[in-house]
């Protein structure tokens, strides 16, 4: 090999470098890398081992474009890790549900109820939206809200 070509391989083994180094953030990228080792150096080797066409007379500076050209051409770019994607698709998980809380116990054919959910029991004063209803009461007896020395809930 003729001196010439030792120096213009030297050149595009720098600069392949130097790019291989601005592409992985100059030193300070993450330890989690998607680009393997063995990546970068079969890129660096197939860069290094393909040596420039022609080596007429040309200078030096000429030969290093020529090389920096070709090495854009064959340098490896990391791929974006497939994990990476998919967390930014992803929607978040739903957070669990709980259960809302039992009603109280009461009998299911009763109505209306209380303003606290329980049923009416006969002689039980009735509200002033009840006036006139009538009802079931939580023994399964039907009552209706009548005005009986105040408005109450008497059997029907």
């Amino acid at each position: 090999m003729k001196k010439e070509q030792k120096v213009g391989i030297a050149v595009v083994g720098i600069i392949v470098l130097i790019i291989v180094g601005i592409v992985n953030g100059g030193g300070k990228s993450t330890p989690a890398s998607s680009v393997s080792p063995i990546a970068s150096a079969s890129a660096l080797a197939s860069a290094v081992a393909s040596p420039p066409a022609t080596t007429t007379s040309a200078s030096p500076a000429a030969a290093a474009a020529k090389a920096k050209a070709k090495s854009r051409r064959t340098t490896v770019r990391p791929a974006t890790s497939a994990a990476a994607k998919s967390k930014k698709a992803a929607p978040p998980p739903p957070s669990p549900t709980t259960a809302p809380a039992a009603a109280p116990s009461t009998p299911t054919g009763c109505y209306p109820l209380t303003n606290g959910g329980k049923c009416y029991k006969p002689g039980e004063y009735c509200r002033n939206s009840d006036h006139g209803m009538s009802g079931v009461a939580g023994d399964g007896e039907r009552i209706t809200c009548e005005d009986n020395d105040g408005w109450r809930w008497e059997p029907a």
